[in-house]
């Protein structure tokens, strides 16, 4: 009865959650999230000599046409403290492809589907007309649930110097399905060419009160600045990444060490591999940006998206996703076919 309970209530909050981006996207009249970007194009090459398992995929040397989107998931305004997103296609086309990797900044997301859902009523509830998201909301979130506090505030970034300098994460747990037959999971993040420092991190005040997020009163530059930054620097010369992938080999039992978001894999055990060299030569217009849409349901067989029913799995996000994505780029296709008629 509790399993029948709880798929229930997972698929009430899919439907009321999928309804809440749906209403977002209209409102919008495009994406119900990360709405101000910046994109790219250019080929991802798969490393020479792989340190991981011989995989179908992810055959070494392989190039890969690839586009880029990089955005922020709240403010227009590019000094904001906001979370941050670096989005894979690996594919010319603006939908079509075989896989999309979704990341953002932070290594840890949403424990499960029913925190997602508690977040999203809290980021509304009391929401003023010129707020983006309810601040006063947040802060009475954060401070119920400390340990998503520290998780939210990991994930923000307060006036970056640049897209292309900072560390983004897939978050999510996705199988690996490499030819030794063995099954593992895998987990990716885009690094800057020089694997230095990861720019905007916050501390002091703004880890305390990550619900605080608007531009401080001495920042001057435009709200633009990063996508202008990101343009320009593609003007000179290619912007280059590293992809980089950790595995967890699959385990008998008790499987919350691998999927819980609460905590990371251990580095020993699940170390950082490069994975592939990511150049973007040719910055896309607003309009190709535009048009771009990404799900993490887009991956070939041997790879594929672990997926949870219970609103208490840290797979159900997974799940979530990718059918409200799914929903989402149907309403912003409408859209979008609408203001060109």
């Amino acid at each position: 009865m509790k399993k029948i309970w709880e798929t229930t209530l997972f698929f009430f909050y899919l439907v009321a959650t999928a309804l809440l981006f749906s209403l977002a996207a209209f409102k919008k009249k495009g994406r119900s999230t990360h709405k101000y970007g910046v994109g790219g194009a250019g080929t991802l090459k798969v490393v020479d000599c792989p340190e991981f398992p011989e995989h179908e995929f992810w055959q070494g040397g392989k190039v890969f046409p690839i586009r880029l989107r990089h955005g922020a998931v709240t403010f227009e305004d590019d000094a904001a403290m906001d979370l941050r997103s670096a989005s894979l296609k690996l594919s010319e086309h603006e939908e079509e492809s075989p896989l999309d990797i979704i990341m953002n900044t932070g290594p840890r997301t949403f424990r499960h589907m029913s925190e997602f859902w508690k977040f999203t009523m809290a980021s509304i509830r009391g929401q003023g007309e010129d707020e983006p998201v309810s601040s006063e909301g947040l802060k009475a979130y954060c401070q119920s649930e400390p340990i998503f506090k520290d998780i939210f505030a990991e994930t923000m970034r307060r006036a970056p110097d640049s897209f292309s300098q900072m560390y983004y994460y897939s978050k999510l747990v996705n199988y690996f399905k490499a030819k030794d037959g063995k099954l593992r999971y895998v987990k990716y993040r885009l690094i800057p060419e020089d694997r230095g420092v990861d720019s905007g991190l916050v501390s002091g005040e703004d880890w305390e009160k990550p619900w605080q997020q608007k531009r401080r009163p001495e920042e001057t530059r435009p709200i633009d600045y990063l996508r202008q930054e990101y343009i320009e620097r593609l003007s000179q010369k290619p912007v280059i990444y590293h992809l980089q992938l950790r595995l967890h080999q699959d385990m008998e039992g008790d499987k919350t060490e691998i999927f819980t978001q609460e905590r990371e894999w251990n580095k020993e055990t699940s170390p950082w591999l490069d994975l592939a060299t990511v150049t973007i030569d040719r910055a896309l217009s607003f309009e190709e940006t535009e048009k771009l849409s990404f799900n993490i349901g887009r991956q070939p067989d041997s790879l594929g998206a672990v997926e949870g029913y219970s609103t208490q799995d840290p797979n159900s996000i997974n799940a979530a996703r990718i059918r409200i994505y799914g929903l989402s780029l149907a309403v912003r296709s409408f859209i979008y076919k609408k203001t060109k008629s």
